[in-house]
């Protein structure tokens, strides 16, 4: 398993959006992952879902 993960507040960073933001889309389906006491996300997961996502609404 060759995947990068990346904490929240560098997919805060990286996509330049608050944390209220990412726990929404998280309710929403978002992929993330639970590790320890930490969430990370593969960032090519997420921009994929938002690709996904982006047009309904």
């Amino acid at each position: 398993m060759n995947k990068e993960y990346i904490t929240l507040i560098e997919l805060m960073q990286s996509l330049k959006i608050s944390r209220a933001t990412i726990d929404r889309w998280r309710k929403e389906g978002m992929p993330s992952y639970k590790i320890g006491n930490g969430v990370r996300f593969i960032e090519s997961e997420v921009s994929e879902w938002i690709e996904q996502h982006k047009s309904q609404k």
